[in-house]
């Protein structure tokens, strides 16, 4: 495989190694969903109110 054709000329197409879509990182998830970035924006502390009103043992993802 590899090869493919285009307008009856054959093109060689180089092969890309696939890797995981998810790559977990504890930083980087921590960033955008932690307990400090909801508390920077107005919609992210009605998120922690709403989990707050609900009894959450933890607000964010830390």
């Amino acid at each position: 495989m590899g090869l493919d054709t285009l307008g009856g000329a054959l093109l060689a197409v180089p092969f890309k190694a696939m890797h995981p879509t998810y790559r977990p990182s504890k930083i980087s998830r921590a960033r955008k969903c932690g307990f400090r970035a909801r508390s920077k924006t107005p919609g992210g502390r009605k998120v922690l109110a709403n989990r707050r009103s609900v009894g959450r043992k933890r607000l964010g993802n830390s």
